[in-house]
Formats: structure tokens, sequence, C-alpha cells
């Protein structure tokens, strides 16, 4: 009687599976794999092989996710923050250190990057804190500065790898769940007045060398052409040669030459552009737009104000890492490492990508 009443309560939320956002989300990732294929030829099969595995991994977490209850988040948040926090200070014990950065943990064949699933944790926690404190008004320097240490500890450890583009990604998600929150517009004019004049002592005291070569290269693209600003360039080469219908696949030339070092990983929207040219990059916004709308819906159509904030936070992340990968490929953003969730190369960033999209599904099963 038992395991019938756990099958039929399964099959019901089944039914309640958004397949629209399972087809977007498959639409994606069809795209990527056609691309890292295009852009790993010259190195061998196994990264074409080593993405595909991961994708079925991926899979398995997605539905993982998508059944289990989110309010459990909520009632073990402390847990979860405790996580997240040895998560990323095991980093600086056994991590491996590459690019002049300590993001990695090595765990036999494979590698994981503790930072990429620090923000959705962030996100699950700093929205149980807003859920629970959701009576008293979000107002002032007071609630703003409660909510701002919450994310503090993990803003510094990310910073300290160091991670440039994820901890700018944690202070989107906080800037983003704090004003879907509530907070008044004059703490929010006086918080981007001080955000903004603490630029200068960012660049000059938080930044390291690399990183502030990273603005100015971003600045002054021109005065760098075969050193820091090479992958730029040759990223600028490479969509401006697809034009309008593209070269095609399998003729991405700056990739295949070896120009585009990073060509499957950060770089890979340049893969794709070369391509499939400007219709073809069309297509892919209007995929991520649609993604993008979806999670927004499943947010205004939650009551509870932990799921819509877990949504709104989940869409914050990939508005973000869409808008920065999107615009460093073209030169108009900096490099910061950010990929292209659900096309750039990686088992972390898809793990991440999955986890997420799975955890709105649960909100959509499990919100009443």
């Amino acid at each position: 009687m038992g395991k019938n009443r756990k099958r039929y309560f399964l099959i019901k939320r089944l039914k309640k599976m958004n397949l629209w956002l399972i087809a977007n989300i498959l639409a994606i990732f069809a795209l990527s794999l056609m691309s890292i294929y295009s852009s790993t030829i010259p190195k061998g099969p196994g990264f074409f092989q080593k993405e595909l595995l991961w994708f079925f991994v991926s899979a398995i977490v997605f539905v993982a996710f998508s059944l289990l209850d989110y309010h459990k988040y909520m009632k073990y948040d402390r847990y979860v923050y405790l996580f997240n926090v040895l998560m990323l200070l095991s980093v600086f014990v056994i991590g491996t250190r590459r690019l002049g950065a300590q993001r990695w943990i090595d765990l036999g064949p494979i590698s994981i990057q503790p930072s990429e699933f620090a923000k959705i944790f962030l996100v699950l926690t700093l929205s149980s804190y807003m859920a629970k404190h959701s009576n008293e008004r979000f107002e002032g320097f007071r609630s703003m500065m409660l909510s701002f240490l919450h994310m503090l500890p993990i803003f510094i450890l990310i910073a300290l790898q160091p991670d440039l583009g994820t901890s700018l990604v944690l202070l989107v998600i906080y800037a983003s769940l704090v004003f879907i929150n509530g907070l008044d517009w004059r703490t929010i004019f006086i918080l981007l007045l001080a955000a903004i004049s603490a630029i200068p002592g960012a660049y000059f005291f938080l930044l390291h060398d690399y990183q502030r070569q990273r603005v100015l290269t971003f600045l002054h693209p021109g005065e760098d052409m075969l050193g820091s600003g090479w992958n730029v360039m040759q990223s600028m080469i490479a969509i401006g040669s697809g034009g309008v219908r593209g070269k095609g696949f399998l003729e991405n030339s700056q990739s295949k030459l070896r120009f585009l070092p990073e060509s499957h990983t950060d770089f890979i929207g340049a893969v794709y552009l070369e391509e499939r040219g400007f219709l073809g990059g069309v297509a892919l916004l209007l995929l991520y737009l649609l993604l993008l709308i979806q999670i927004l819906k499943i947010a205004e159509d939650t009551e509870e104000r932990f799921g819509k904030l877990i949504c709104y936070g989940i869409a914050s992340i990939f508005f973000f890492h869409i808008f920065i990968n999107l615009g460093m490929i073209m030169g108009i953003m900096p490099v910061t490492g950010l990929p292209l969730l659900l096309m750039s190369y990686g088992g972390s960033s898809l793990v991440f990508a999955y986890m997420m999209l799975g955890i709105v599904q649960s909100v959509k099963f499990y919100r009443g």
C-alpha cells in the first residue's frame, strides 16, 4: 500500500513537469554539443565524450533535484550554509592551482569547481533568511547589512581563490534578492552610490595584477593584441567572419587553426557564431530568453516568498552569465572567466546549471 502511494505521488509530480522547459534546455544543449565537437576536433574525441558523460550525470541531477521538496532547504538552511563554507575552505587545503587560481578539486579522473555550486547554495540560504524575516519590512541599512553579512564569508572565500567572475555573480545574487524582497528605493540609491565610489579602491587594492590587466585590455583593446588582448581579438574576428548565415558546421577556422585557445570553454559562443552567424546568434538568444521567461513565470505563479526568491535568484545567475559571457566574446565586456551556461564545456558548470533548473522544477512541483 505504501509503495503504491509513493508511486502515485511520483507520477503526479512527473505530470507537472514543465515539458517546454525541458525542450528548451535540450535545444540549447544540442547546439552546445555540436559546437564542442566542432571546436575540439584537433584535440581528439575525448572532450566530446566527456561532455556526453557529464550530460547523463546532469540529467540524473536534474531529476533528483526536481523531485526533492525545496522546502527542505529552508528547514536545513544552517547545514547548507555550513556545507557551503566548508566546501570553499577545502579548496585552500586540497585544491589544485591552475592558470594562477586555486579553484578546483581533483577527484581522480574528474575535477570539480566548488565556487560554481556556492552560487546556488547562497541563493537557497539567503532566500531562506529573507523568507523567515518576511514579516519585517526590508528597509534601511540595518536589514541590508544583515543580509550582506550572510553573503560576506562566501564572497571573501571565493575572492581569495581568486575568482573575480563568481564574486561578481554573488553580488548580483545579493542585489537581485534584496531588490525583489522589497528594499526601499532610497536605500537602493545610496547603495548604488556606495558601490560606484568603491570601484577605484577595489581596482587598486583588491584586484590581482592579471585581473587589472584584463580591465585595461577591455578599455584599450588595441594596445596588447598579441598578449592579453589576443583571445578577445580572435573571438571578434571569428564572430565577424561568420557573417549573417555563418560558415556552416565544422567550419570554424579560428578554433581549428588554434588562434582561439579557449574555444570550447569560455569562448564557445565565438565558435557557435562563426559557424551559425547572426541568424544563429538570434536563435540562441531567443532560446535563452524563453528559458528566463519560463523561470520567471514559475516565480510569479508562486505565492510563497521562499520559492519565489529562489526562482528569481536562479534567473539572475543565468542572466548574468549570459550577459557577461556574450559581451566578453564580442569585446564589450571584460574577460571574467564566466562560462556560457548550458553551452560551455565543463562538468561542474553543466551539473550546476541542471541542478539549478531541477530546483526550479521542484518549486513548480511543491509550491502547493
